[in-house]
């Protein structure tokens, strides 16, 4: 498996974490038409977001190490062809 799979793998799963957890519980709020748990719940998702989002940003590869990856397979097709 690739690192962009991995990526991939990780978002997809923290997505369905945080809408299975803070999405279901803004539903819930906005279902009881209770102003301040809709609010609360609309911040909390957003928190959650965020945090996914610089979580991501932390452990994602830098730009020369992807370029570099991406180079050496490049040669490594040159070569097997």
């Amino acid at each position: 498996m690739n690192n962009q799979t991995d990526i991939e793998t990780w978002a997809i799963a923290r997505a369905h974490q945080i809408v299975m957890q803070h999405g279901a519980n803004l539903v819930v709020a906005a279902q009881h038409l209770d102003r301040k748990k809709t609010t609360a719940n609309t911040y909390a998702l957003r928190a959650a977001i965020i945090e996914s989002l610089l979580e991501a940003m932390k452990s994602a590869p830098q730009r020369s190490e992807v370029l570099d990856g991406d180079a050496s397979r490049s040669r490594q097709r040159t070569m097997s062809a």
